[in-house]
């Protein structure tokens, strides 16, 4: 699963201090509140595939929606979609770290499995480069 934490972080910080209409999510009728917090998925999509491949971007929400950092409001196909952040994803940004059993996952994305490299593997050279000098700077 390519999932990577810079792409992670960089979906939960465009969403803090958005909002999306209810007008807009659920058509006239709606007299709900906006959603705080929130950013239909074209808009995340639309800014992300400048910098990632489709299937880094569908795992990386996927891995955030399914942690319960984001909440879905919508079906896509059907309707519009809305991910809004929950109240662990804006505890998370506060204190600019996931949690252990999460940094393992993302650890693990280092090596992608679905691709062959030079030896049955391929590392995620530029993910590596980006952790070690995260580390560095601790």
């Amino acid at each position: 699963m390519p999932i990577s934490e810079k792409l992670c972080w960089e979906v939960l910080k465009s969403c803090k201090g958005q909002r999306v209409s209810a007008k807009w999510l659920k058509g006239e009728h709606a007299i709900d509140p906006p959603l705080e917090n929130s950013l239909p998925l074209f808009v995340l999509e639309q800014d992300l595939v400048l910098r990632h491949a489709k299937q880094q971007i569908e795992d990386s929400l996927y891995f955030l929606e399914k942690r319960g950092y984001l909440h879905r409001h919508g079906f896509q196909g059907l309707t519009r979609v809305v991910f809004q952040l929950s109240d662990s994803a804006l505890a998370v940004l506060e204190s600019e770290s996931f949690s252990e059993e999460e940094q393992e996952a993302l650890r693990a994305a280092l090596l992608d499995l679905k691709q062959p490299g030079l030896w049955g593997l391929k590392i995620n050279l530029g993910e590596m480069w980006r952790r070690f000098n995260k580390w560095r700077t601790r």
